[in-house]
């Protein structure tokens, strides 16, 4: 996957998470898991998720508890393994799944990457991004490393528009980066506004980010799969 790709899709699903009321947000790993289930079209164990989205079980539990507690999804317990969890789409979650789905679609404006994808398409390019581990810092690095003004960088604001996400957000990502080494200061402009830059050690862990990503694959869907999108 294209890097371009993966961080069009990531701000087009902040612009859409903004726009849900912030009791009833997922974070964009829980939507890779409503997402997998969707294009699986079946439960599925909670240890077979986390080795999908390559984590450990205990994060995926706490997943699935966040899902299950806003209704999104079933857990229970296996019939011949009461330690083994199943998960499933509620009808709420389908149509939650539809909904995030259709409006990341939307979101992705003419002339971006993937502006011509379809929903059942997304749901697939999700599923597979969220197997990746991006930090919220990670993405303002590559923000950072896509840039023309090494040496300006971009401002919090313009980081917040480039990436979808909340202001707050980013801005505690620039101040663990700054504190890291791995970003800096510029000079501020005529308005005092400095910007924030990589850092050659932030450059290099932008490298690494992007190397991962560009290692995902995404599959095509099954004639006639049981997809819900």
């Amino acid at each position: 996957m294209k890097v371009c790709e993966y961080l069009s899709v990531r701000r087009a699903f902040g612009l859409v998470r903004q726009s849900t009321p912030a009791s009833g947000r997922v974070t964009f790993d829980e939507l890779g898991i409503m997402c997998h289930l969707a294009n699986v079209g079946k439960p599925l164990r909670t240890s077979e998720i986390a080795e999908h989205q390559g984590v450990l079980r205990a994060t995926m539990t706490h997943r699935a508890w966040h899902l299950s507690e806003l209704g999104l999804i079933e857990r229970r317990m296996g019939r011949t393994d009461r330690r083994s969890v199943c998960c499933s789409l509620t009808d709420a979650g389908v149509s939650e799944v539809r909904r995030i789905v259709t409006g990341v679609c939307r979101n992705i404006t003419a002339g971006m990457p993937l502006c011509r994808c379809t929903p059942r398409r997304m749901s697939l390019i999700i599923d597979e991004c969220a197997r990746a581990t991006v930090s919220s810092a990670d993405m303002v690095l590559m923000a950072l490393a896509d840039t023309a003004d090494n040496e300006r960088g971009r401002t919090v604001s313009e980081l917040v528009s480039y990436l979808g996400l909340l202001q707050p957000t980013v801005s505690m990502a620039v101040s663990s980066l700054e504190k890291a080494g791995l970003a800096g200061r510029s000079e501020p402009d005529a308005r005092g506004i400095a910007g924030v830059c990589l850092a050659d050690a932030g450059r290099r862990r932008a490298r690494q980010v992007e190397e991962q990503l560009e290692s995902l694959r995404v599959g095509h869907a099954r004639v006639n799969s049981p997809s819900v999108l």
